[in-house]
C-alpha cells in the first residue's frame, strides 16, 4: 500500500492558478515528447475545467482538460465530454481516483439535461487511455466485437471532423497531425507482452498503428445509467444521490 493518497478535485478553468498549470505542464512533459508550454496553454485555455490529482503534499501529480461539446446529428442535439490533455505520474499508474473524479464530473452532466444524449469523446494515443471503455462502458465504439451502429458513428464523425479539421480521417477513424502534437516518451510507449493478448489492445494496435508518433483513434461512448459498467455505475449513482452539480460554462 501506498503512503500517499489521492485526492482529485474538479477544477473551473479560471481556477487554474499559473503555478497550477505549470505544474500540470511538467508533469506532462515527463511523459510526452514533441510538446511545448504554449500548445500546453493554448489547449487548455479551450477547456471548461480540469481534473486535479494531488499528492499527500499537496503536489500535483496528474489531471485531465474537459470540455463539453454541442453538436446536432440527424437533427437532434447531442452532447460531449471531449477529454483532452490526461497524464498521472507514472508513480501512481494503476490507482483509480482520476476515474473516479471523472465519473463524478460525467454524473453532474448527466443530470443537468437527462433528455439530451450525453457521450465521451475520447482520441486514444495509447493503448492504456484506450482501456478505460472496456472498463467503464458496456457498449463502446469502435470496438473488437461489433461495428460502429449508424447514428453513433455519424456522431463520432460530427465531433472528430469538427475538433480536428483537416485532420480527421473518417476511413480509418483515425486523427493525423502534420506534425506531432505530443507522443508517448519511447519508454512508456513500449507494450508489455502480457497486454498484447488483450482483444482490446491488439484492435487499438490494428487501428492506429501510427499511435507512437501521436496518431489519436477517436472514440465515442453514451454516458448513461444503462451503459456504465459496475465501477463507473455506482460512483454515478452515488454521485446523483449526493445531488452533486457541476456548474460550468457551456
Amino acid at each position: 500500500m501506498r503512503d500517499q493518497v489521492l485526492q482529485s478535485r474538479i477544477v473551473p478553468l479560471a481556477e487554474i492558478t499559473e503555478a497550477d498549470a505549470r505544474a500540470m505542464f511538467q508533469v506532462f512533459a515527463r511523459h510526452y515528447d514533441c510538446v511545448s508550454p504554449d500548445r500546453f496553454l493554448a489547449d487548455l485555455a479551450e477547456k471548461d475545467c480540469v481534473l486535479v490529482l494531488r499528492d499527500a503534499n499537496g503536489e500535483i501529480c496528474g489531471f485531465s482538460t474537459q470540455k463539453l461539446l454541442r453538436v446536432s446529428v440527424a437533427g437532434s442535439p447531442v452532447r460531449a465530454v471531449f477529454s483532452g490533455d490526461t497524464i498521472v505520474d507514472r508513480a501512481h499508474w494503476g490507482e483509480q481516483e482520476l476515474g473516479r473524479c471523472w465519473c463524478r464530473y460525467v454524473s453532474s452532466l448527466y443530470a443537468e439535461e437527462a433528455d439530451v444524449p450525453l457521450y465521451w469523446f475520447l482520441i486514444s494515443k495509447g493503448y492504456r487511455t484506450y482501456l478505460y471503455l472496456p472498463l467503464f462502458f458496456e457498449s463502446f465504439y469502435p470496438n473488437c466485437q461489433t461495428p460502429t451502429p449508424e447514428f453513433e458513428q455519424r456522431v463520432l464523425d460530427t465531433l472528430a471532423a469538427a475538433k480536428f479539421p483537416g485532420c480527421y480521417r473518417p476511413a480509418s477513424g483515425v486523427i493525423e497531425f502534420q506534425q506531432s502534437q505530443g507522443q508517448l516518451k519511447p519508454h512508456l510507449a513500449e507494450i508489455p507482452a502480457r497486454r498484447l493478448r488483450n482483444p482490446h489492445v491488439q484492435f487499438f494496435l490494428r487501428h492506429n498503428p501510427g499511435f507512437a508518433a501521436g496518431s489519436e483513434l477517436a472514440c465515442l461512448a453514451e454516458i448513461s445509467p444503462s451503459n456504465m459498467k459496475l465501477f463507473a455505475g455506482r460512483i454515478m449513482q452515488q454521485a446523483q444521490a449526493a445531488g452533486v452539480l457541476w456548474q460550468g460554462a457551456d
